[in-house]
């Protein structure tokens, strides 16, 4: 374990424990203070003398929300962020300094389409997406720009996320849900699962360790179907490590009671209240009632495990991973950024995911990948009634083709090395991209003849 891999989550450890301490302030501009000192010296122990990065890309983006055309200022805030994260991946290789700003890019930038959707209703357009992201009422008008300092380095969910709109941050100091729901319960589940995630990992990585791709033993001593099924223990592996810093990252949030609501408002991950928003005013002023409400910490839920297992289509496995930020690339990249057709739209999100995540070869590979069969699912989707009496069926054919999709992309989450992922796969003959191919030209062929 290095130095860094000790001050990341030592850091991670001491903003869980002093969650109970951060609840006790009752001066609300004391506690924003607290909040983002704190953040201020996470970043300076774990970031180091790449602090300045950071400065960069927040007073970068202050002056675009603040001096451009609200018309616009989304548009050229992603453009300055993503430039800047093009940048990061390039020549940093510490992977937690990347999360930090993988984080406050989000922040930021969400920041700026929420700023352009309130100036979008106030000149009475339609909204473009099904959760009403144009309701001026989502944040304060005119953020200053040490409020945009203090959402940007706010020490809840700077590690790793999970999003949160700034709504959610301004929410935070103007109720007291988070003194009223169970946080500390909540925060012990949350410990324990991601306890059994790292052991679980432990075990299975002794005994199918991912350095197995590095060696040439590996590509001469197994078969083909061998490597592929290899693939299944470097997955579940994949998985646990995710799960577990996000448990990790989260368990901060109820800690402190942040992104806690009423459960009848519906909270969604990422976005928060998307229901009675007049009960939601009701009680953040009257704590007679807030008091006999029930609560839950759904905005922070990250994972759907039953959807993330059983699908059956990857759209919903996509959906059921990692949703804030699922949520976050839905709402301002696929349906807010681009007027075009949905294809056109989704291509730009994967494009735009794969600069966030990492612009490497196998990155794209991901991408690429997951763009065309997650079209592909919903052409055969048309061309076929998958929804009547043969639903099972179709639900089984794509839930088994789903998950040799996900075991084929595997490498590119494991394996940083490019010329190694490569390698991998010319060993297997990239023999789902010639399936995905055959599938698009049977798919062409059906739909000729149908319309004949």
């Amino acid at each position: 374990m290095y130095c860094s891999d000790v001050v990341y989550y030592i850091s991670l450890g001491v903003c869980i424990s002093l969650g109970s301490c951060y609840k006790k302030i009752t001066n609300n501009e004391m506690k924003k203070n607290y909040g983002t000192g704190l953040g201020l010296l996470l970043v300076c122990l774990i970031c180091g003398t790449s602090i300045y990065h950071s400065v960069l890309m927040v007073w970068g983006n202050i002056v675009i929300i603040k001096c451009c055309d609200r018309r616009y200022l989304h548009q050229i805030s992603m453009a300055y962020t993503w430039l800047y994260l093009l940048y990061l991946h390039s020549y940093v290789i510490n992977d937690y300094i990347i999360w930090i700003h993988q984080s406050m890019a989000l922040k930021l930038v969400g920041l700026a389409f929420e700023m352009n959707a309130a100036h979008v209703k106030t000149e009475g357009k339609t909204p473009v997406s099904k959760i009403n992201l144009r309701d001026m009422d989502n944040i304060p008008p005119d953020p200053s720009a040490a409020d945009i300092i203090a959402y940007a380095f706010y020490f809840i969910g700077l590690h790793r996320g999970p999003y949160y709109r700034y709504k959610i941050f301004n929410d935070h100091f103007e109720n007291t849900f988070g003194l009223l729901g169970d946080c500390r319960i909540i925060t012990e589940q949350k410990l324990k699962k991601a306890l059994v995630c790292v052991m679980g990992y432990i075990i299975i990585s002794k005994n199918y360790s991912p350095e197995l791709y590095y060696k040439d033993i590996f590509y001469t001593n197994y078969g083909a179907d061998s490597r592929y099924l290899y693939n299944i223990p470097q997955l579940v592996l994949n998985v646990l490590e995710y799960e577990a810093i996000m448990m990790l990252s989260t368990s901060v949030f109820t800690e402190t009671g942040f992104g806690v609501y009423p459960a009848k408002c519906q909270p969604v991950p990422g976005y928060g209240p998307s229901a009675q928003f007049s009960f939601l005013t009701l009680a953040s002023a009257s704590p007679e009632i807030a008091i006999e409400e029930e609560y839950n910490f759904s905005m922070l839920k990250c994972f759907d495990n039953e959807r993330l297992i059983l699908g059956p289509k990857m759209r919903m496995t996509m959906r059921a991973f990692d949703m804030p930020t699922r949520f976050w690339f839905w709402a301002y990249v696929q349906k807010s950024f681009l007027k075009s057709n949905k294809e056109v739209r989704s291509a730009f999100s994967f494009l735009a995911w794969t600069v966030w995540y990492g612009p490497t070869i196998p990155k794209f590979i991901i991408s690429s990948t997951l763009w065309v069969y997650v079209h592909l699912e919903e052409e055969y989707s048309i061309l076929y009634n998958t929804s009547g009496p043969m639903k099972l069926p179709w639900d089984i054919g794509f839930s088994i083709m789903r998950i040799f999709c996900l075991l084929y992309l595997t490498p590119c989450f494991t394996v940083k090395e490019t010329h190694i992922v490569l390698k991998y796969y010319n060993s297997i003959f990239w023999v789902f991209h010639f399936i995905l191919l055959l599938m698009m030209i049977l798919s062409i062929i059906l739909y000729k003849t149908k319309r004949e």
